[in-house]
């Protein structure tokens, strides 16, 4: 009877470790970091991060930084229904795909003592879920413009000795690569491609593969706000009165869209409407280029910036950033977008 009850007490304690060790493998599982099957996965636009990134629509949710709140990290449905606040974090350039957020968190920008360690110590580039939860830091020091593609955030990450330079942090916080020490911003990558205008060296467009090799001058000139729709690199010409001008990703001549002076732009994912904030002193407002037909119409007066398109919406802020507009694409009308704490 004594050497069964052994057995029986071998049995049950060999089959506790199993559970115990299947429940931490289960609970590992469920927390480990799921990498993309998708090489081309991407968070956001390129139009939406040359703009700070502060929309960011991921399935049928959009995912903001309120700017009635500090540009805190907030949701709501992709109709404008049901605001949700997820994070106390002051966020830009948000990138979302699968079941993660990513984003540049700039808590220093909040109402805080600038000398505090909170503010010494709440910037970087941050990982989490898209309701807010589990965050987890990929870069601990001021970042500006972040893209994700693949399974790599490319970045400008700072160093107080070197300044900005373009990095690639992996999503699960496993790698963090140097790629240029130009402070170029990753505006726009597609097909394993970084597009980018230089920065310290010249202003010429560049092309680079994501692993960093091969930066080749695509096209000379002095050029600002690059980034890709389609088969187009568009772009802002410094030397032609900050007109939007467009090239094929391949290279070539370069086709003028709008030759009014631009404060910014973006364009739609079907790569048939710019919208842009024309800036020449007389007749400044958000226009409206149709690109079949290229004609140029005003959709309301005055001076805004920040333009953010999601699959229904136009989303554009004062240029003192003290109130929100949205656009409704289907009926063409805007309004004050309203909110309540």
């Amino acid at each position: 009877m004594g050497i069964r009850m052994k057995k029986k007490n071998i049995v049950i304690s060999c089959i506790a470790v199993i559970v115990i060790v299947g429940i931490f493998v289960l609970f590992y599982w469920m927390r480990r970091v799921q990498l993309y099957d998708d090489e081309s996965t991407t968070g956001n636009t390129s139009g939406n991060l040359l703009n700070g990134g502060l929309f960011c629509e991921v399935d049928d949710k959009i995912y903001f930084a309120n700017p009635y709140d500090q540009n805190m990290l907030y949701s709501m449905n992709s109709d404008l229904s049901k605001v949700k606040k997820l994070s106390d974090d002051n966020v830009s350039y948000l990138n979302g795909a699968g079941k993660y957020l990513f984003y540049t968190k700039r808590n220093d920008k909040k109402d805080i003592d600038a000398d505090s360690f909170m503010a010494l110590k709440s910037t970087g580039l941050y990982r989490t879920n898209l309701n807010g939860k589990d965050v987890a830091r990929l870069y601990d020091d001021p970042t500006q413009v972040a893209c994700l593609f693949g399974n790599n955030v490319y970045y400008q990450h700072y160093d107080q000795k070197k300044g900005l330079q373009l990095y690639a942090a992996k999503i699960d916080g496993s790698s963090d690569t140097q790629l240029l020490e130009d402070a170029c911003a990753p505006y726009a990558i597609s097909n394993q491609t970084i597009y980018f205008t230089g920065y310290r060296s010249d202003h010429s467009i560049h092309t680079m593969r994501i692993d960093g090799s091969g930066d080749t001058v695509l096209l000379e000139g002095n050029f600002t706000a690059l980034t890709i729709q389609g088969d187009y690199l568009y772009f802002m010409d410094m030397a032609d009165n900050y007109s939007l001008k467009r090239v094929s990703v391949n290279g070539g001549t370069p086709e003028t869209l709008i030759s009014e002076r631009l404060a910014t732009y973006n364009v739609s994912e079907d790569g048939n409407t710019v919208y842009c904030q024309v800036d020449n002193g007389t007749a400044n407002g958000i226009y409206e280029l149709d690109l079949n037909s290229k004609s140029l119409n005003l959709v309301v007066s005055g001076d805004f910036n920040y333009l953010h398109l999601t699959s229904n919406y136009l989303f554009y802020e004062s240029f003192d950033q003290s109130k929100l507009y949205v656009l409704d694409l289907a009926t063409n009308q805007s309004e004050e977008w309203k909110w309540e704490k």
